[in-house]
């Protein structure tokens, strides 16, 4: 009867939750740690390669509460611009999706300290159901809203738009905008807004307050944090959510290269009756630019 329960309240966050999970996009805690997950113009900036990992499980205590695991991988081209991959692995109970994208930009310098950056991101999503998990009152009935297919894929484009000014930087995008459909084998468009500005009020902190705003099956969501770096070796932040959590971050960083990064959601709202909260973990290298190479952008990513 429990166990009956935790599936209830599952379903019942699905559908009613703030957060995108499933037919929606992934949000995690880390988000200024890989904008390239939703908006395809911060690829390449900054750095000449960057590859990240990234775990998350969502609503501790709930049975098949979300699971996922996302691959980063981007770099800046001597000529075309910003190449990147970003791969996600999301599965929330009996369904799993895997979504891939092959990630663009290019950028134009605007001034000597400021710069705009047009990215895309074209890939495909593949669903899949496992149908064992599946129970049906009526064995005889097949659920029409499930139809016959329980593996399916669909292509995805996304595209995004960034302005450098100094030390602010503000973007935005759109992903899934060739769909628009909200049937169980298409994905809904989705948008975002990103600020985020760098604090140097001396060369040994660095504080980095960021903002992101995310619409998306008409839910809107709303998303403040800052981090704290000392001594450019670590950091620790704080987030809050809109009606989801608030979020304590930290981090080591190891010879300016290997970020290591925790951040952990205490849920807040209904859903803090029934989970325990959010695990998310993050591991990213980072190839040092050439120091003979000079431009605005140089560090724009250092405190990302």
């Amino acid at each position: 009867m429990q166990r009956f329960v935790r599936h209830i309240i599952l379903v019942v966050c699905l559908f009613l939750g703030v957060e995108l999970y499933a037919q929606n996009d992934i949000g995690i805690s880390n988000y200024m740690f890989d904008e390239i997950s939703y908006n395809p113009s911060f690829t390449g900036e900054g750095e000449t390669f960057r590859a990240s990992l990234l775990a998350r499980k969502q609503w501790l205590g709930i049975d098949g509460s979300p699971l996922f695991q996302t691959l980063s991988i981007d770099g800046k081209t001597k000529s075309i611009g910003g190449l990147g991959l970003h791969v996600v692995n999301d599965k929330i109970g009996f369904e799993n999706q895997i979504t891939a994208t092959v990630n663009y930009s290019f950028g134009v310098n605007l001034g000597t300290r400021s710069r705009m950056s047009l990215g895309f991101a074209g890939g495909f999503i593949n669903r899949s159901i496992d149908e064992d998990e599946l129970v049906f009152q009526n064995q005889t009935i097949q659920d029409p809203e499930f139809g016959t297919e329980t593996n399916y894929m669909i292509p995805t484009l996304n595209v995004g738009l960034q302005m450098e000014i100094r030390t602010f930087t503000l973007g935005v995008s759109a992903t899934h905008i060739t769909n628009n459909s909200l049937v169980i084998n298409n994905m809904p468009r989705h948008f975002y807004g990103y600020a985020k500005c760098r604090i140097h009020p001396n060369g040994k902190v660095v504080f980095v307050p960021t903002a992101l705003v995310k619409y998306g099956s008409d839910m809107l969501q709303f998303e403040a944090n800052t981090n704290v770096y000392f001594f450019n070796t670590c950091w620790l932040g704080a987030s809050y959510r809109t009606n989801e959590a608030v979020v304590a971050l930290a981090g080591l960083i190891l010879k300016n290269r290997i970020f290591i990064g925790y951040s952990y959601d205490y849920n807040i709202g209904d859903k803090s009756r029934y989970s325990s909260g959010c695990h998310e973990i993050f591991l990213s290298w980072r190839m040092r630019r050439d120091p003979r190479q000079k431009g605005f952008y140089q560090s724009t990513r250092l405190f990302n």
